[in-house]
């Protein structure tokens, strides 16, 4: 295979013509006598750069097109140069440009005096080339004094309001893009203010660099809006401010028929509630408080935004509405309206015109009832596993926007040499969310929170297991919202689950040899309240370049402790206070995770993950573990994907020989994923993937010590596998099948824990729907 690749590395050059060059590589070189927080990155650097290499891995796209014979036009010819890519090959007069293009984004950065150049590395043998650029900054100038100039007199009264959140302060670097961002701090700010049609060009900067020292001083201009009247004559005017007359929303919005029906508008029927008027043929599907409550808008407000976004938020969030958009309009006016700003002390007044607009709030429906299917296959050498689960959705169900999620999840997994003992699980979900917060009091006081839910869930699981057999139950009750920006929430207050143990096989519990994990396979009852917090900002990522960071976290049976103790109700000579005849489980457990990926391409990128989990028990579970289901794992399609689910670890302890089911399990879950993504032919994507990780347990309970985690000697203890995948991607889902192959299995003797020779039973097949992370 190395053979291969070395080949596939080096001959792209067959078909390149004499004295031209391939592109191999550009370096970028920075100014490291810049500090690092004014230092322009390579990352910023390479936007400007004209010419880059083609983009392939190992070099294996370009070495498939360099195959093709340039003088043939046939299938094969043709397949290789499809599935192949181009070499770029070196144009000087773009690297001249590049380093132009560099010059100007870095003076456009502050500084005026930098410099720039480039260099070649020529291989003329091999016919490549290597581009060097590099980078002066020079002294930067700075903000020595910053003035307002508001030349509309009306603005001049409401800017100072906002002045604590002003961008720029003396002594920053003279950068156009804090100058931008400090253009737009104007903007939104009086967008949100009623000022529907200012116009950002309205706000521009004089900036005087003669002070010397490189020094500059900076004007902030706010000029008045230019008006044209009847005659075409153009004067200045105090830009006007909005607000808010009439609010139109069509909830069953079709946009082919509004196009191609002059009568679509004129033949609707009309409800007015609370300010809003609704208007829809022949029947309403939405209840009309529904609707009202979706809507941050309000008659003879201002124009704000803020509330349009929030308004948006809220329709798209209920997932009963496809899609929407806000509309406005001008309302003719008959006679001239003006509105006055009083200063202090009645002292400074001014005026500016208001208008009034229009609001048509379009929606176009989603599909009210739909159904979906998702699998996941694994398998080793010993062992298969498949899993089915088969959704429903109703969308709308009691006319108010609710959702209704249904779904039955069917799993199977059997060992291929060890006799009949394999295993299946059979379960169903349901849900009901609304889209508001169901409360008795007012939960959003500062009105700060947007696509606020509510969700009622319920569920039922059967899990038969070559040694037990158990009914899992649950029931929850929870909020959820966003900050309309990149932070989500879930907090619920009401989280119940059972487990109903109902046969377990004594000689298993015997095997463990662990009175700790022996007493997590016991019937309990988990009482209490969990949340989450997720930041995602894939939507805001400018660069593609994306951060996904969440914390799970959820603390069961402290009310239920706090109430018996309290009470002093007696444990009847046993060691833990039961409800209805059992045990209360109380523990608190956490869990985050970290996922950045970084763009190399337009499609090819890296995608790194960092995931750590802990749990721990007290109060009524102080002497024994969580719950055999609220324990950690790894492995599986997920997880460390040379390991099938749940094979992998606690620490360095070894899985009996006649143990025929995986129970592998830990209270700490360490582990780190990395891959490398990138395009291979239309549709079809491929991985190349790292995975080290592991489970533990804590605390003196354990008598397998090789399982407890120690900080010193923990990272001995780490599984390593690699490993390829695939992905087709069908737009709406990804399809991916991963090959894991260990490297390091800590479960085995350590003489043998690192894998030196290649076989099928140190891998893992692995078929899922979406990315892992």
């Amino acid at each position: 295979m190395f053979v291969v690749v070395a080949a596939c590395a080096c001959s792209v050059t067959k078909n390149i013509p004499e004295n031209q060059y391939v592109l191999k590589k550009n370096v970028i070189k920075t100014d490291h006598d810049t500090k690092r927080s004014e230092r322009i990155t390579k990352a910023e650097i390479n936007k400007y750069i004209k010419q880059k290499p083609t983009g392939n891995i190992l070099g294996i796209r370009t070495w498939l097109y360099d195959r093709a014979n340039p003088q043939k036009d046939n299938w094969w010819n043709n397949t290789l140069r499809n599935v192949g890519k181009q070499p770029v090959i070196l144009d000087t007069s773009l690297t001249a440009l590049s380093t132009l293009n560099i010059e100007r984004y870095i003076e456009s950065r502050g500084f005026f005096q930098s410099s720039e150049t480039y260099s070649f590395k020529i291989d003329t043998a091999k016919q490549k080339a290597k581009v060097t650029y590099i980078t002066h900054q020079g002294e930067p100038y700075r903000i020595s004094d910053i003035v307002y100039d508001y030349k509309d007199t009306f603005i001049a009264q409401i800017m100072p309001f906002s002045d604590s959140t002003e961008m720029l302060k003396v002594g920053d670097v003279l950068d156009n893009e804090l100058l931008n961002k400090e253009r737009n701090r104007i903007n939104d700010y009086l967008k949100n203010y009623g000022f529907y049609d200012f116009s950002i060009d309205n706000i521009h900067f004089s900036v005087d660099t003669t002070l010397g020292n490189h020094m500059a001083r900076v004007k902030v201009i706010v000029n008045q809006t230019a008006v044209t009247d009847e005659q075409n004559q153009t004067t200045n005017e105090n830009s006007r401010i909005f607000r808010i007359r009439n609010i139109n929303i069509y909830p069953q919005y079709d946009a082919v028929a509004a196009m191609n029906d002059p009568d679509y508008f004129n033949s609707m029927d009309t409800v007015t509630f609370e300010g809003i008027n609704i208007l829809y043929h022949d029947k309403l599907n939405v209840r009309p408080e529904v609707l009202r409550e979706l809507i941050y808008i309000n008659p003879n407000n201002l124009y704000s935004e803020n509330d349009i976004n929030r308004t948006y938020s809220n329709l798209i969030g209920t997932e009963y509405f496809k899609s929407a958009s806000i509309i406005f309009s001008e309302v003719p006016q008959t006679e001239e309206r003006n509105v006055t700003f009083v200063g202090d002390y009645w002292t400074d007044t001014t005026e500016t015109k208001e208008g009034e607009l229009t609001c048509e709030i379009r929606c176009i429906p989603a599909l009210r009832q739909s159904f979906s299917i998702e699998a996941e296959a694994s398998t080793t050498s010993n062992f298969y596993g498949l899993s089915t689960t088969v959704g429903y959705q109703n969308r709308n169900i009691f006319k108010g926007a609710e959702v209704l999620d249904m779904r039955v999840k069917f799993g199977y997994e059997f060992l291929k040499n060890k006799g009949n003992k394999n295993s299946y699980e059979i379960g169903a979900q349901t849900s009901l969310t609304f889209p508001t917060f169901l409360s008795p009091f007012n939960v959003d006081k500062r009105n700060s929170m947007f696509s606020p839910r509510t969700t009622f869930e319920l569920s039922i699981n059967q899990n038969n297991r070559p040694y037990y057999n158990r009914i899992l139950s649950s029931a929850t009750f929870g909020y959820s919202w966003s900050n309309g920006k990149n932070t989500s929430y879930q907090f619920k207050p009401l989280d119940l689950n059972m487990v109903k143990l109902k046969h377990i096989d004594q000689e298993f519990l015997d095997k463990l040899g662990n009175p700790y994990l022996k007493n997590s396979y016991t019937s309990q009852l988990m009482a209490g309240m969990s949340g989450s917090i997720l930041y995602n900002n894939q939507l805001s990522s400018k660069t593609g370049n994306t951060l996904v960071m969440r914390l799970n976290w959820e603390t069961m049976g402290n009310l239920l402790y706090g109430a018996m103790t309290l009470f002093e109700k007696s444990k009847n000579d046993d060691p833990y206070y039961k409800i209805f005849g059992i045990r209360f489980a109380e523990y608190a457990r956490f869990d985050a995770s970290i996922v950045k990926t970084i763009m190399l391409g337009d499609v090819t990128s890296i995608a790194g993950r960092l995931y750590g989990g802990y749990g721990f028990t007290y109060g009524n579970s102080k002497d024994s573990a969580m719950p055999f289901d609220r324990l950690f794992y790894a492995g599986g399609i997920n997880s460390m994907r040379g390991w099938q689910v749940r094979t992998l670890g606690p620490g360095t302890s070894q899985l009996p020989d006649d143990m025929t089911y995986p129970t592998q399990l830990g209270n700490v879950r360490m582990e780190a994923n990395m891959e490398f993504r990138f395009p291979m032919w239309r549709t079809l994507h491929g991985a190349l993937f790292f995975d080290v990780g592991n489970v533990w347990y804590t605390g003196d309970n354990n008598l397998d010590k090789e399982s407890v985690f120690h900080w010193d000697t923990f990272y001995e203890q780490l599984g390593f596998n690699t490993g390829v995948g695939l992905r087709f991607d069908l737009k709406v889902t990804v399809l991916r099948l991963d090959w894991g192959i260990r490297l390091h299995d800590p479960n085995k003797p350590a003489e043998e824990r690192w894998v030196k020779n290649f076989d099928f039973d140190n891998t893992a097949l692995n078929f899922g729907i979406g990315y892992p992370f």
